[in-house]
């Protein structure tokens, strides 16, 4: 059996702490980036814009019908879920509900891509953001 020394019992919980530290680094990030009512959902279809839906206000279904499938997403709660897919293995519905930033649903077969977006700040001048930066 193996024995674990002082040092191996101290590297541990090293890399706990700092697992945890950093899941709560990114938790807290997320929650503060943006107030609640200031969410959309940004989806595309093989990589062009689709549609942007507001995540406040009322329940509603989207219905994305292309050439390379059928998708339903249902807006409710502040967040969105994939509740259809006509693709073989619907791992996109198994994404569940979305609700922060970053957050990504995907259909691969079917090239829909949804993303939980802010919107910009309102006392940020788009024009003065830095677009690109080349050295």
């Amino acid at each position: 059996m193996l024995k674990l020394k002082r040092g191996d019992i101290l590297l541990i919980v090293l890399l706990l702490t700092a697992g945890v530290g950093w899941l709560g680094v990114q938790y807290w990030d997320g929650m503060r980036e943006v107030e609640a009512g200031q969410l959309s959902a940004s989806i595309s279809v093989d990589g062009e814009f689709y549609r942007s839906v507001s995540l406040d206000g009322e329940d509603e279904e989207i219905d994305i019908q292309t050439e390379y499938g059928h998708n339903i997403l249902k807006k409710y709660d502040g967040g969105i879920q994939m509740i259809y897919a006509d693709c073989p293995k619907k791992i996109s519905m198994a994404m569940g509900f979305i609700s922060r930033p970053n957050q990504t649903i995907i259909c691969v077969p079917n090239r829909v891509f949804v993303e939980i977006v802010g919107s910009p700040s309102p006392d940020i001048d788009p024009a003065e953001e830095i677009d690109a930066y080349v050295r």
